[in-house]
C-alpha cells in the first residue's frame, strides 16, 4: 500500500464505503476485504453534517469541461476515456455529446452534500489494524477513510440552430437568463 499519499476521488456512480480498499494503478475498488472486521469499521466513526447546495451553467461540450466538473482528475479521467472504468449515475454526463454542430447547448450542474464520515484514529493508529496480512497481498494501494454524501444532476438543455441564430449568441443568452 501507499505510504501516506492521500487521494480524492469523485465516485462516478461507484459505491464507495468506509474501510474499502482501492488501488489507484487500475482505478479499481477492491469489494468484500478490509484492514478491519465490520464490527470494528461500524464504531467510533467520525459524522458531522456537511449540507451545501451549489449550481453551476456549462456552455462548454468539452471533455476536459465536463471532467472538470465532475472534479476529476487526469488519471481518471484517462481511465474512463481508455474504457478502464464505466461511469453511472450523474456522471452518464461524460458520455453526453451533442448530435450535431448546429445543435445549441446549456447545462445546468446541481450539487448538494449532507454529511461527512471518517474514519478516527482509533481506526488509525498504529496496531489497530486487524488484517495486516492484505498489505503483503499488494492488491491495493489505498483504503478509503472518509466518505463525502450527497448527489449531483446534470440538466442538459438542446437548442436545434435555424441557419440565421448563433450559437454563441443563445449560449450566452442562456447563461445570462
Amino acid at each position: 500500500m501507499s505510504e501516506s499519499e492521500t487521494i480524492e476521488l469523485a465516485s462516478l456512480g461507484r459505491s464507495f464505503q468506509l474501510g474499502m480498499l482501492y488501488d489507484c494503478r487500475r482505478d479499481m475498488l477492491i469489494p468484500g476485504i478490509t484492514l478491519w472486521d465490520a464490527e470494528m469499521l461500524q464504531e467510533d466513526i467520525n459524522v458531522r453534517p456537511q449540507p451545501n447546495t451549489d449550481f453551476k451553467i456549462i456552455t462548454s461540450d468539452s471533455s476536459e469541461d465536463k471532467a472538470s466538473a465532475l472534479n476529476v482528475e487526469a488519471s481518471l479521467e484517462a481511465s474512463f476515456l481508455g474504457g478502464m472504468i464505466s461511469v453511472k449515475g450523474s456522471a452518464k454526463f461524460l458520455n453526453d455529446k451533442k448530435m450535431s454542430k448546429r445543435q445549441s447547448r446549456v447545462t445546468l450542474q446541481y450539487r448538494t452534500s449532507t454529511r461527512f464520515e471518517q474514519l478516527t484514529m482509533k481506526h488509525l493508529g498504529a496496531g489497530n489494524v486487524q488484517h495486516s496480512n492484505i498489505f503483503q497481498e499488494g492488491s491495493a494501494t489505498h483504503v478509503v477513510t472518509a466518505v463525502l454524501y450527497g448527489a449531483q444532476a446534470f440538466f442538459v438543455f438542446d437548442q436545434e440552430l435555424s441557419t440565421s441564430e448563433n450559437q454563441q449568441e443563445i449560449q450566452e443568452a442562456c447563461r445570462l437568463r
